[in-house]
């Protein structure tokens, strides 16, 4: 008898994912691919937020370097250097008028500071390098535009710059052609305090909050002086003072009688990003900084 022996023609079993397992290997990777997605969603968020930042700060650089500039070339060319008909005695003792109108008036003669305020500076000086005086205005408004600010920040700082005329030597007509915004701190001190009488800083934050309650925790944040006058000795000049007032005049133009007298200026601004455009994406709080400038007056 023939036995036939039969082999089986069946494939051998494959190994392969089940159900279970491929669900478990999504899960995973959906786990860490939103992990890598959220890790570069904050990298961005923190980028803008430096770059905004930076922005804020190379604005207000600019803005400080020019105000140094200005002031280094305050009160020149003086009394001293340009003659003046019908003066005796080229610089008198103080600016005040009616007495040295003549030095005053004269287009070529620079006084230097003619006024100076937490909020404003006057000073005339040939800022361009071509002998010509100029009168030089900064001053901080509100943001309805108020002179000096009596609203809400966040202020804007302008500069205006326009030659000297004969007839007005003090009130020159201002023509503000440059301006920075977003300035929050418009301190004006009063009965000798160093700083304090900041603006409201309008709007509110993400979650609700006045933005001068948030940004109170910053201290002297909206309180600090946006202009601070010091003597030689770095004593602090209380301020304002202006030349049309026969006491403030020694004062500011450092005349031979005056003991302590304005010799440097320093401007701080505090700067917030726009509430629009400038917030934080993490954590919906405007970024801030804060540049100083401390100009002496070589001049005076």
């Amino acid at each position: 008898m023939n036995m036939k022996t039969f082999r089986s023609t069946s494939t051998p079993r494959q190994g392969g994912f089940t159900l279970l397992e491929l669900m478990l290997v999504c899960a995973i990777l959906s786990i860490v691919m939103g992990a890598v997605f959220n890790s570069i969603k904050l990298t961005i968020a923190r980028s803008q937020a430096e770059q905004i930042k930076v922005d804020l700060t190379q604005q207000g650089r600019e803005f400080v370097d020019e105000f140094q500039r200005d002031l280094h070339q305050a009160g020149y060319p003086n009394c001293r250097i340009v003659g003046t008909a019908g003066v005796v005695l080229n610089c008198p003792t103080d600016y005040s008028l009616p007495a040295s109108a003549t030095v005053e008036q004269n287009i070529a003669v620079a006084i230097g500071l003619v006024y100076v305020s937490s909020t404003k500076v006057i000073f005339e000086g040939a800022v361009d390098g071509t002998g010509t005086v100029y009168s030089i205005q900064y001053r901080l408004v509100d943001i309805n535009g108020n002179d000096p600010p009596t609203t809400n920040c966040p202020c804007t700082l302008q500069r205006s710059e326009v030659v000297k005329k004969v007839a007005t030597p003090f009130l020159q007509t201002p023509a503000f052609m440059q301006e920075l915004p977003n300035v929050v701190n418009s301190g004006q001190p009063v009965a000798g305090a160093f700083y304090g009488g900041g603006l409201a800083i309008q709007g509110t934050t993400a979650w609700g909050a006045t933005n001068s309650a948030y940004y109170a925790a910053v201290s002297t944040f909206k309180d600090y002086p946006v202009f601070q006058a010091y003597a030689q000795d770095g004593t602090s000049i209380t301020l304002p003072r202006s030349v049309n007032t026969a006491g403030d005049t020694p004062i500011l133009t450092c005349s031979v009688s005056s003991i302590d007298c304005i010799k440097s200026l320093r401007l701080t601004l505090n700067l917030l990003a726009n509430a629009n455009t400038g917030a934080d994406i993490q954590t919906k709080v405007r970024p801030v900084t804060t540049l100083v400038g401390n100009a002496r007056l070589v001049n005076n």
